[in-house]
C-alpha cells in the first residue's frame, strides 16, 4: 500500500509562489476588467444601505433600487466630467509649467555656483531633477484615473447588476446565515467594516478636497479644483497619501507666485489634510483596517504596479479582503495575517459546525 506523503512546507511556497505570479500576470493583462468591476463593488458596498434603508421605509422595491441607481450615477457621472475636464486643461498647460521649471532650476543652478560649488558640480546636482518627468508622471496619474472610470458603460452596467445582487443576496443567502456559517459570516463582518472605512473616508476626503479647493482659490493657484480632486482621491491611500496631494499644487504655486505662496499652500494642505487624516478620521473610525504602516505602503504600490492608479487607492481595502478572509481563515496561513497586522487580528474563521468554547 502507497503512503501519502503530505507536502512540503518548501514544495507549498513554490506553489504558491507560482499560482500567485500567473494569477497576478493575468490579473494585470485584464487590468481595465477588473478595475471596473472593483470599483463598480466598492460603489455599490457603500450605496446599498441606502437601497435596503428606503425599502424598510415602505417604498416599493422597484422605487428603492431606481432612487439608488440614479443618486450613484448622478455622482458617479459628476465627478468624471469635472476629473475629464481639469486633467484636459491641466494637460495641455504642462509645455508651459516645464518651461518655468527649467527657468527655476536654471536660477538655482547660478545659485549653487555663487555659493562656492563648482559649475560641474551645480550642474550634476540639478539635472538629477527632471522637471517634465515629474510634470508628466502627475498627469499620467490623473489621466489613468480618468481612463479606468471613463468605461462609462461598462461601469453602469457592473452598477446595476452588483445593485440587483446586493437587494437579493440576504434572501439568497438566509440559510447559509441561519446554519451559523462562519466564512459567510466573515464576509459580511469585513465588508461591514470596509463599508465603514470607505464611507467614512469619502466623507472626510470630501471635505478636504473642498476645504484645499477653497483655500487654492485665495491664493489664486491654478486648476484649484483639479487639486481639491487630486486630495479627494488621495484621502484612499493612507499615509503616502497626504504628501502626494500636496506636492502638486506646492509645485505649481511655487513656479507661478514664488516661494511664500508656495510655502501657505503646503501648510494649508499640511493643515487641513493632516487634521483630518489624525484626528477626524481615527476618532470615526475607530481601531481601523488593522494594517501595519509597512503592509499600507507595500499595498498601495504592489497594487499600483499590477492595477494601475486605481490600484493605488483601493489597494489597502483589497490587501484588508485577502488578509481576511484568505489568510485569516487558514490554519497554516493565519501566521502571515498576525504579520501583516498593526496588532493582533480577529479571531480566525472556523469551517460550519467546528466548536469554538471562545464564541457566544
Amino acid at each position: 500500500m502507497i503512503e501519502n506523503k503530505p507536502i512540503s512546507f518548501t514544495l507549498r511556497v513554490l506553489l504558491a509562489i507560482a499560482v500567485a505570479g500567473i494569477s497576478l500576470f493575468f490579473l494585470q493583462q485584464a487590468a481595465d476588467l477588473f478595475n471596473a468591476l472593483l470599483l463598480a463593488w466598492i460603489i455599490v458596498l457603500v450605496a446599498s444601505p441606502l437601497l435596503h434603508w428606503l425599502n424598510r421605509k415602505g417604498a416599493p422595491t422597484w422605487l428603492s433600487f431606481v432612487v439608488t441607481l440614479i443618486a450613484i450615477l448622478g455622482a458617479f457621472v459628476a465627478f468624471l466630467l469635472v476629473l475629464v475636464v481639469s486633467v484636459s486643461r491641466f494637460s495641455e498647460a504642462i509645455p508651459e509649467y516645464v518651461g518655468e521649471l527649467n527657468l527655476l532650476l536654471a536660477s538655482a543652478q547660478d545659485r549653487l555656483s555663487s555659493l562656492g560649488i563648482s559649475p560641474q558640480d551645480a550642474t550634476s546636482f540639478v539635472s538629477m531633477i527632471n522637471p517634465k518627468s515629474l510634470l508628466e508622471a502627475i498627469g499620467k496619474f490623473l489621466g489613468g484615473m480618468v481612463g479606468t472610470i471613463s468605461s462609462l458603460v461598462l461601469v453602469i452596467l457592473l452598477i446595476v447588476f452588483l445593485l440587483i445582487d446586493a437587494f437579493n443576496a440576504p434572501a439568497k443567502l438566509a440559510a447559509e446565515i441561519k446554519s451559523g456559517n462562519a466564512y459567510l459570516e466573515q464576509y459580511f463582518k469585513v465588508s461591514g467594516s470596509l463599508r465603514k472605512y470607505i464611507f467614512i473616508t469619502t466623507l472626510v476626503g470630501l471635505t478636504t478636497g473642498v476645504l484645499d479647493t477653497i483655500w487654492f482659490l485665495l491664493l489664486g493657484v491654478s486648476f484649484p479644483l483639479l487639486w481639491g480632486i487630486l486630495a479627494f482621491l488621495m484621502s484612499y491611500i493612507p499615509t503616502l497619501g497626504f504628501w502626494l496631494a500636496a506636492v502638486p499644487p506646492t509645485l505649481l504655486a511655487l513656479l507661478e507666485s514664488g516661494p511664500v505662496t508656495a510655502l501657505l499652500v503646503f501648510l494649508g494642505v499640511v493643515l487641513i489634510n493632516g487634521f483630518a487624516e489624525n484626528v477626524v478620521k481615527p476618532k470615526y473610525m475607530g481601531e481601523g483596517l488593522n494594517l501595519s504602516p509597512f503592509m499600507v505602503v507595500f499595498s498601495v504600490i504592489f497594487w499600483a504596479a499590477v492595477l494601475g492608479p486605481v490600484g493605488a487607492i483601493l489597494g489597502v481595502p483589497m490587501t484588508l479582503l485577502f488578509k481576511q478572509l484568505v489568510l485569516e481563515a487558514d490554519d497554516q496561513n493565519r501566521w502571515i495575517a498576525r504579520l501583516m497586522s498593526a496588532k493582533e487580528p480577529n479571531q480566525p474563521v472556523q469551517a460550519p459546525g467546528v466548536d469554538d468554547d471562545s464564541a457566544g
